[in-house]
């Protein structure tokens, strides 16, 4: 597994969107440009070279998901998403609690310093 930094882009139904993703042992945390937080976890399948990750995806109140829905408060849903991070860039596969259809690309920002 390569942790590190990750530039995200994905589009649904309603629009299109990016963001950072920060992979370091285990842990996955980001931010997106609406101001959505992505919270979770991965594990790397190094037989299929892919990362498993589980992420919540919060969201503030008034901004409009992708996917068409918006609401008054903060909220949140589950996705899960696999893909190659040894690759440099490329597809991720996206399932979402809504259960409608996101696609999503990667590209690979930059190894995690040794220390800051």
């Amino acid at each position: 597994m390569r942790d590190g930094m990750f530039g995200i882009t994905f589009q649904g139904q309603h629009g299109t969107g990016m963001g950072v993703l920060l992979f370091e042992s285990g842990k996955v945390y980001g931010a997106d440009e609406a101001g959505v937080r992505y919270d979770g976890g991965y594990t790397f399948d190094e037989k299929r070279d892919l990362a498993n990750v589980t992420l919540k995806v919060t969201f503030p109140p008034n901004i409009r998901a992708v996917q068409g829905i918006s609401n008054p408060y903060e909220w949140s849903i589950d996705v899960t998403a696999s893909f190659n991070p040894r690759q440099n860039s490329g597809p991720i596969a996206l399932k979402t609690s809504l259960g409608k259809p996101l696609s999503a690309q990667f590209v690979f920002l930059r190894s995690l310093p040794d220390a800051a």
